[in-house]
């Protein structure tokens, strides 16, 4: 699947992460919610907030996935991304907390998955954090259904959500 370039959103627009999107990583990074619910390290120093911007933009430019920055007014407020993986896309989402509850990131959602599905997924998947229930009504308001709950690796329990075309 070769990924977009951008995609609307009702008040807004995805945009590919670019190099100097490191900062917005870094200002993420110092959002205790954000830490806590995403993978998104506690407090990344400059050097991995630009580490991170660069391993997406290979994630990519390899055709395996990548981020997308959620933009509004201009302004870049977070971030959505989908990872392709064998048993079809997974997405994952982060936004800053003086934007949220504005819908930006159920129309990031539904913008990414509707392009998934128009290119050949049968189903777009997404995990949350057993407990995150505002990223849980997000998967809800995008026709998300839970389908279980697993442990991973580090031992956080998640759950698992899918929809299909």
């Amino acid at each position: 699947m070769e990924m977009p370039d951008v995609l609307d959103l009702t008040d807004g627009r995805l945009r590919p992460v670019e190099p100097a999107d490191w900062r917005l990583d870094y200002t993420l990074s110092r959002v205790p919610d954000v830490t806590r619910w995403t993978y998104y390290p506690a407090d990344a120093s400059e050097d991995v907030a630009r580490a991170r911007v660069a391993r997406n933009i290979e994630l990519r430019r390899d055709g395996r996935g990548g981020r997308f920055i959620i933009e509004t007014g201009g302004i870049s407020v977070g971030t959505i991304g989908i990872s392709l993986r064998v048993d079809g896309p997974y997405l994952y989402y982060a936004l800053l907390p003086e934007v949220r509850g504005r819908g930006l990131v159920t129309s990031a959602v539904l913008a990414l998955t509707s392009w998934a599905f128009a290119h050949g997924a049968p189903q777009v998947h997404a995990l949350t954090r057993v407990g995150n229930s505002a990223s849980e009504r997000v998967l809800e308001r995008a026709s998300f259904v839970r389908v279980g709950v697993e442990v991973e690796p580090d031992g956080a329990s998640v759950t698992r959500w899918v929809t299909e075309q």
